[in-house]
C-alpha cells in the first residue's frame, strides 16, 4: 500500500536523480564550446556576448513551470521532456553557420531543457526523503559539480580533438538525451500518504513545513521567504563572483605580474581547488544539515564565508590564498545544498518543485545584475587604459568564452 512505511525503491530514484544532475549541470561546459566555436569564427565573439545571460534567464523562468508541472504530475514525463530539449538543443548547436542559431539551438532550446530537469530531478530525491532532506540535497548537488568536472576533460581532450567542435556537440547532444532519458524512466514522486521507514511526521503533516504546506502566492506573502531571497542572493553572490574572478584574484595579489606564465599557470589549480571544495562543501552538509537543522547550518555556512573572505583580503602568499579558498568553495557548495531543504522545511514539499524554482529565479537574477555591473566596471577601466582581465576571467582564457570550465554556481 502507498500509506505503508517502506524505503524500498528510494535508493533508486535518488540514483536517478543524480544521473540527471550529472549530465544537465554540463552548461558549465560552455566555457570550453565557446572558446572552440570562436576559433572557427572569431568575428563572433560580440555577436555571442548575451548568449550565456539568456541561456541563464530562460532556465530560470523554465524551471519554475517545471516544478509547478512536476508537483502536479510527477517528474517523470517533465525530465524525458527535458532529454529531448537539452539533446537536441546541443545536437544542433553542432551544426550553427550564423549567431541567431546558437541563440537559437543553446540559448533557447537547451536552456528550456535545462529548466525542465534541474528542479525535477532535485526536489523529487528531497520528497523521497523528508526524513534525511540534507543528505538527499547534498548527494544530488554534488553529483551536478562531478559532472562538468569529469565531462569538461573529455570534452577538451577527447571529443572536439577527434570530431571537431561541431562533431562535439553533436555527439553530447547524443550522450545528453539518451542519459537524460534513461534515468527519467526511473523518476517518480511518492504516492500519497508514503512515508519512509520508521519516519514520524509532525502533527500539521508529513509535507507540511514551519509556515504550513503553502502554495507559491502563500509563500511570497510571508516576511520569512523575503528574507531568504535577500540572505540567499548576497550569500551566493560571493560565490558566483569567485567562480569567474577567482582566478584574476589569484594573479593580482600573488604575483608582481599578472600576466606572467605563473600566474596562469596557477589559475587553472586556483579552478580546481575551488571546485573540490564545493564538492566536499555538498556531501559535508548533507550531512550537517541532517544533524544541526537547516537554520543552523546556514549560520556555519555564512560564518564560514565571512571569515574565508576576510582572509582572502590579506592573503599575499600562496597558502593563505590556498585556505581562504578552499574555505570559500566548501560554503559556497554548503549554501546550494541547504536551500533546497530549507525550502522545504519552511514551506512545505507540496509545491517544493515550483517554490524553489522561484527561490533560484530570484538568486539568478540579482547575481545576473551584480556580473553585469561588474563587466560595466571593467569596460570602463579599459577604456581608461588600465589592463584587467576580460570580464574578471583569467587572462588566457578567451574573451566571451563565458564562465570558467568548472563553474559550480548553481
Amino acid at each position: 500500500m502507498a500509506s505503508e512505511n517502506s524505503n524500498k525503491g528510494r535508493g533508486v530514484v535518488l540514483t536517478a536523480a543524480c544521473v540527471t544532475m550529472f549530465f544537465i549541470s554540463s552548461i558549465a561546459l560552455y566555457s570550453v564550446v565557446s572558446k572552440n566555436l570562436l576559433a572557427v569564427y572569431p568575428d563572433w565573439s560580440g555577436a555571442l556576448t548575451w548568449a550565456f545571460p539568456v541561456f541563464q534567464t530562460i532556465m530560470a523562468v523554465t524551471g519554475i513551470f517545471a516544478g509547478r508541472i512536476s508537483d502536479k504530475i510527477g517528474p517523470r514525463n517533465v525530465v524525458i521532456a527535458a532529454a529531448v530539449c537539452y539533446g537536441a538543443g546541443w545536437f544542433l548547436s553542432g551544426t550553427v553557420t550564423e549567431p541567431w542559431q546558437f541563440y537559437l539551438y543553446f540559448s533557447v532550446i537547451a536552456a528550456i531543457g535545462n529548466g525542465l530537469g534541474y528542479n525535477p530531478a532535485l526536489t523529487t530525491g528531497q520528497k523521497w526523503f523528508i526524513d534525511k532532506k540534507g543528505l538527499a540535497s547534498g548527494i544530488t548537488l554534488a553529483a551536478s559539480t562531478a559532472g562538468p568536472a569529469v565531462l569538461s576533460p573529455v570534452l577538451a581532450s577527447l571529443l572536439i580533438p577527434s570530431l571537431g567542435i561541431f562533431g562535439a556537440l553533436k555527439a553530447l547532444g547524443v550522450i545528453f538525451f539518451v542519459t537524460i532519458l534513461a534515468s527519467a524512466l526511473f523518476l517518480k514522486a511518492p504516492e500519497a500518504g508514503w512515508l519512509p521507514q520508521g519516519y514520524v511526521a509532525p502533527a500539521a503533516g508529513a509535507h507540511a513545513g514551519t509556515f504550513g504546506d503553502l502554495t507559491p502566492a502563500e509563500m511570497v506573502r510571508t516576511p520569512r521567504f523575503w528574507v531568504l531571497i535577500v540572505t540567499f542572493a548576497f550569500a551566493a553572490t560571493a560565490g558566483t563572483l569567485l567562480v569567474g574572478k577567482v582566478a584574476s584574484i589569484a594573479a593580482v595579489q600573488l604575483f608582481d605580474d599578472p600576466a606572467s606564465s605563473a600566474a596562469v599557470a596557477l589559475g587553472g589549480v586556483v579552478v580546481t581547488v575551488n571546485t573540490c571544495a564545493n564538492l566536499v562543501g555538498r556531501l559535508s552538509f548533507g550531512q550537517i544539515i541532517d544533524k544541526l537543522g537547516t537554520y543552523k547550518s546556514l549560520l556555519v555556512s555564512l560564518v564560514v564565508t565571512i571569515i574565508a573572505l576576510v582572509i582572502m583580503s590579506m592573503s599575499f602568499s600562496q597558502p593563505m590564498f590556498f585556505v581562504a579558498l578552499a574555505l570559500l568553495g566548501f560554503s559556497f557548495g554548503a549554501l546550494l545544498v541547504i536551500y533546497p531543504p530549507l525550502t522545504g522545511g519552511a514551506f512545505g514539499t507540496s509545491n517544493l518543485g515550483v517554490n524553489y524554482g522561484i527561490i533560484l529565479l530570484w538568486r539568478h537574477r540579482d547575481c545576473r545584475h551584480r556580473r553585469c555591473a561588474y563587466r560595466l566596471h571593467d569596460g570602463r577601466r579599459r577604456q581608461e587604459g588600465r589592463q584587467v582581465a576580460p570580464s574578471g576571467w583569467p587572462r588566457s582564457h578567451s574573451p566571451g568564452a563565458g564562465p570558467l570550465p568548472f563553474s559550480a554556481g548553481r
